[in-house]
């Protein structure tokens, strides 16, 4: 049976979804939230909330990184549609064939190195 609990922030910014559920499962794998923008949350997780539990969950809430362009568009890098990574990775395979053609070959780039890169990008702009 689900266990819900809701939490109230003083936090003065709304925090990156991302980063704030990340965290959250990192305590419980069950760990699922209901926001809106505004001070509750309604957690939900598979097992009954202890004190300890309840005590770090509203530590990871009050202390979850604020919402960013930069971090929203890097949660977005990291949850692409496979059709857009396939875009991605066949462009990089196009790019080490032309790397591995030059007088002087380049080394190839890997995919995560490929997609390292443009989450990279996206937290830079």
């Amino acid at each position: 049976m689900s266990a819900y609990q809701t939490f109230t922030s003083s936090r003065g910014t709304e925090p990156d979804a991302a980063a704030l559920l990340a965290n959250l499962r990192a305590l419980d794998a069950t760990v699922g939230v209901q926001h809106v923008p505004g001070p509750s949350y309604v957690l939900k997780k598979a097992t009954a909330w202890t004190a300890p539990q309840m005590a770090a969950a509203q530590t990871v809430i009050d202390t979850a990184p604020a919402s960013t362009p930069q971090l929203s568009a890097q949660a977005a890098v990291d949850s692409l549609p496979i059709f857009e990574r396939a875009i991605i990775l066949a462009l990089i395979d196009q790019l080490n064939v032309i790397r591995a053609a030059l007088p002087v070959p380049l080394g190839a780039i890997t995919p995560a190195q490929a997609i390292s890169a443009i989450r990279a990008k996206a937290g830079a702009l």
